[in-house]
């Protein structure tokens, strides 16, 4: 087999093999999942008109009340911050404009039993 041939094999089965590991899947509400403290669990959900952010802790939801959590948007060269507040078993946060392909969320601040939270999600 000649070696251009065999290079190209071993590459393709490679990212086959890598593909469904790269791929994040979505949370159970449909957003971008992330680990925010250790065993806190982050669930994003990026609406046109709002952030909808869930937490759990160890897997069962977590309380949304008496937590400090904040977003930073960053987007299309412009950085506003928004403050989450609790709806239900959850934390939204209006948008003023829906947010461009790229732009960056970050979130900060503390769970109700103080544990810290911070992650990353970026607008697919």
């Amino acid at each position: 087999m000649p070696r251009s041939t065999l290079t190209a094999s071993l590459l393709a089965v490679a990212l086959a093999v890598s593909g469904p590991a790269l791929a994040q899947k979505a949370g159970q509400h449909g957003g971008q999942p992330a680990v925010v403290a250790g065993h806190h669990d982050a669930e994003l959900v990026i609406e046109p008109t709002r952030l909808v952010l869930y937490l759990t802790n160890h897997g069962k939801p977590l309380s949304a009340k008496d937590n400090t959590i904040k977003a930073t948007v960053q987007d299309a060269g412009t950085k506003s911050e928004i403050k989450l507040t609790v709806e239900g078993d959850h934390l939204v946060g209006p948008l003023s404009t829906p947010l461009n392909k790229g732009a960056i969320v970050l979130l900060s601040g503390k769970t109700e039993d103080g544990h810290g939270v911070s992650a990353r999600f970026t607008v697919r």
